[in-house]
């Protein structure tokens, strides 16, 4: 194993920097969502998900792909969002092991009184202080970390997506 050569001053700072900025920006998603709609953070991510989807549904891998999850995670979240009644799981027809996730009409409802408040939480705390310089370098940035994994994601294209 090669020897790992530490971060320096400016780049600790920076990763630091970095931790907190996303810890900030997480726990006031996870408040507004959770204070004024009794949703998760990862509830939401699943109810968009399913909900730009045509069918309103999505098998349970395909959800795991979107979301970059795991099966095990989607699997006990989808259980705890089916108890909740935001989501039904179904059974695929010709595929004893296929699963279906379905938005229930409870769903869509919660996703639909949450979602201005999420895109105005969004861009006080993120687009109303970046530049278009700095929005482009982040972008450039989280498209260099995710790799070809960007591709398997649930990312809307844009004129940027390149």
């Amino acid at each position: 194993m090669k020897t790992p050569e530490w971060l320096n001053d400016e780049e600790q700072r920076l990763w630091r920097l970095m931790l907190a900025a996303n810890r900030k920006v997480d726990r006031a998603i996870e408040e507004s969502l959770n204070t004024g709609y009794d949703l998760t953070t990862p509830e939401f991510g699943v109810l968009v998900s399913l909900s730009e989807h045509p069918e309103k549904r999505m098998r349970l891998r395909e959800l795991c792909a979107a979301l970059n999850w795991d099966r095990s995670r989607t699997s006990h979240q989808i259980t705890r969002m089916e108890r909740r009644g935001l989501v039904d799981k179904q059974r695929c027809s010709g595929d004893g092991r296929g699963v279906l996730v379905a938005l229930t009409k409870e769903g869509e409802r919660r996703l639909k009184q949450a979602v201005p408040e999420h895109v105005q939480t969004v861009r006080e705390l993120v687009f109303d202080r970046l530049s278009q310089e700095q929005a482009q370098a982040i972008h450039d940035f989280s498209l260099a970390v995710l790799g070809s994994d960007v591709e398997h994601l649930n990312i809307p294209k844009g004129k940027n997506n390149g």
